[in-house]
């Protein structure tokens, strides 16, 4: 029997701390390396300071894209009492992470008066499985009692406008654990997704068995935690297409960040139809004076998530060439209308957030520009390469642009 291989992360980290110490929040900003900003308390009372999170009352908060930090003070005038931290990392957060910064976070954390661990989410990506898995008959295996522990099962559909989505879900989701089953499509590329929601005392043991074990231990352990959860009490023929998934080859995704404003320029993206038929039917002129019209009260009505998300992108770098690459998610989007500057000297002076070489070709590299002819560049989108017009120059980017710590490749034919 052949097993499946998978891509593992952590999709959900959440905990809290009691420490001493007033500066836990800065060190764990550190580990994780993005600019979190300081919440401002929307009450229309001015009196209201604090914030209400985890059912608790917290003096100071900090978000970015949606994932939390807080802090609360001490009584006042209590010199023995600790600080209270609140840490909530959602999945589009912790992909950002690699498992060193995952461990240095919990390591870190859990020497200080007390770790209370909340919650870990653990997903497990697979290859599509024919049926999905998420089309397996759960019901029937909970209903017969084939699987362990669990007494409830529910299915959920919801029918798009280019395909259906189905989501399984086994167990309560009060109780320390809860698995999805459902349809994930990442970066293009269509998975089962297996994900186990842990909570409380479940939550804490794990946590805890990570921060004290090997990093390069993470992918199994991870592993060995889902597939813990999921085990049939007896053998049945409509149950061993499972043993497929509980081993096989495990690989690790590369983090990478995906800011909030990519989603708006993919948002319009997928409108483009809807602008197109409106210039027609405006006429040019008349559509381009409505577009500014728009855009005018756009900025009067902007608001303070808008603004810190425009931060975060100007702040992380997303560059002219990040936005090609997702601007190339859509065949034909920037065939058109795309002005090429002139060539650039090799003496030229420019400043970039990320490390940049820039050489000339080998002899290999110069054949295979010859080939591909001048004029254009390539870029990676992680999948494969898309060809664009930059005259005077090839540009191979080795990795995708809009994450942080990248090394690009500048390779001049001329």
């Amino acid at each position: 029997m052949e097993h499946l291989p998978r891509n593992i992360s952590i999709d959900w980290l959440r905990f809290q701390v009691l420490s001493y110490r007033p500066s836990i929040l800065k060190q764990i900003q550190e580990i994780i390396g993005l600019p979190f900003e300081k919440k401002e308390q929307q009450s229309k009372d001015p009196r209201d300071t604090n914030f209400m999170f985890a059912n608790k009352i917290w003096h100071e908060a900090y978000e970015f894209q949606g994932s939390l930090m807080a802090m609360r003070y001490p009584a006042s005038g209590a010199f023995d009492e600790p600080y209270a931290y609140y840490v909530d990392l959602k999945g589009s957060l912790v992909s950002t992470l690699n498992f060193h910064q995952v461990s240095e976070l919990l390591y870190s954390c859990q020497f200080e008066l007390e770790f209370i661990a909340n919650r870990i989410d653990i997903a497990l990506d697979f290859p599509l499985g024919v049926p999905r898995l998420s089309m397996r008959n759960w019901e029937s295996f909970v209903e017969d009692g084939l699987l362990f522990g669990y007494r409830t099962v529910r299915r959920i559909s919801n029918t798009g406008s280019t395909k259906d989505f189905t989501t399984v879900y086994l167990g309560s989701r009060e109780s320390s654990r809860f698995v999805r089953i459902y349809e994930k499509n990442i970066n293009g590329i269509d998975y089962d997704r297996l994900e186990v929601e842990f909570k409380r005392d479940r939550a804490e043991s794990i946590m805890k068995e990570l921060a004290n074990c090997s990093v390069s231990d993470f992918p199994e352990f991870l592993n060995g935690f889902v597939f813990g959860e999921l085990k049939f009490v007896r053998q049945r023929q409509d149950v061993e297409f499972f043993k497929r998934y509980i081993y096989g080859p495990i690989t690790v995704p590369r983090p990478i960040l995906h800011l909030d404003i990519e989603k708006s320029i993919l948002f319009i993206g997928r409108h483009c139809a809807t602008l197109a038929m409106l210039q027609e039917f405006m006429g040019v002129e008349c559509f381009d004076k409505f577009i500014q019209s728009q855009l005018a009260a756009g900025k009067l009505r902007m608001k303070p998530r808008h603004r810190t998300i425009l931060e975060n992108a100007k702040f992380l770098g997303v560059t002219a060439l990040g936005l090609f690459l997702i601007l190339a998610q859509t065949p034909g989007a920037i065939a058109s209308g795309l002005s090429c500057p002139a060539p650039v000297p090799l003496s030229f002076q420019m400043s970039q957030k990320f490390p940049i070489d820039i050489v000339n070709p080998t002899a290999a590299e110069q054949a295979y520009f010859d080939n591909i002819g001048d004029g254009c560049f390539q870029i990676s989108s992680g999948l494969e390469f898309q060809q664009l017009c930059l005259p005077g120059m090839i540009v191979n980017a080795l990795k995708p642009f809009v994450i942080m710590g990248l090394g690009i490749k500048f390779i001049f034919s001329d």
